[in-house]
């Protein structure tokens, strides 16, 4: 198994909402839906707004900027074809969100 990076106290994030960390490089936006954690890039692929203030409607964020939605579940296709977002794999663990990354292929993607 790879290294967890320590991104965010899950306290920190609020239920149905989003938070914008950066770490390793990295512009996350991280978001909590009830018990469940994502992390996806915090850009949108469109014109690049911030998706961690984004509206969030069960396992979907909206960007603030144009409406379009993503889905924030990895098994789930979302949002628009030619625009993919970037999901990354995150752990609670003893209440902190974090980031599994691997030393030799990096953070890991779920996608």
């Amino acid at each position: 198994m790879g290294a967890l990076i320590p991104l965010i106290p899950l306290a920190a994030i609020p239920n149905c909402g989003g938070r914008r960390v950066l770490k390793n490089g990295l512009d996350l936006a991280v978001f909590r839906v009830d018990n469940a954690v994502y992390a996806i890039q915090d850009s949108c692929p469109h014109k690049g707004a911030s998706l961690s203030n984004g509206v969030v409607q069960g396992k979907t964020v909206a960007c603030r900027a144009h409406g379009l939605r993503f889905n924030l579940d990895c098994d789930q296709q979302g949002g628009p074809p030619t625009l993919p977002i970037q999901r990354f794999a995150v752990q609670v663990v003893d209440g902190i969100v974090m980031l599994e990354c691997d030393t030799d292929t990096g953070c890991s993607t779920t996608e």
